[in-house]
């Protein structure tokens, strides 16, 4: 590098992203300790009930997808901003395809009742 062109350099959209990594960095350190506590507090539930949560597991699937867009814009996968930047499109994809299970699951309920009834 022989000339350092400063422009580049002094580009405002680079501090912005500066500024935005050092936030989710973080961010990110707030979340992964609120992991461990959650993974000591689900650890009891299952050591006492021999079954984990339910509503912490949903929670966790959040913070493992916070986990992965942040780490994918800190280290430069992507410039798409997390969460709370990030579109919720995962949502109604979620619903669509639970939709989809019960429907599934309804047809494969009705089949055996009615090769019963046409049995007898």
């Amino acid at each position: 590098m022989e000339h350092i062109d400063k422009d580049e350099i002094l580009k405002t959209s680079k501090w912005i992203r500066f500024i935005f990594m050092l936030g989710y960095a973080f961010a990110i350190n707030f979340a992964l300790s609120i992991s461990i506590g959650l993974s000591f507090i689900q650890f009891l539930f299952f050591l006492f009930t021999s079954k984990t949560n339910e509503s912490i597991g949903n929670f966790n699937a959040y913070i493992i997808e916070f986990f992965h867009d942040t780490l994918s814009f800190l280290l430069f996968e992507t410039d798409d901003k997390p969460f709370p930047f990030k579109p919720n499109d995962a949502g109604e994809k979620v619903e669509e395809e639970e939709g989809e299970i019960v429907e599934a699951e309804l047809e494969s309920v009705d089949e055996p009742v009615i090769e019963e009834e046409a049995k007898e």
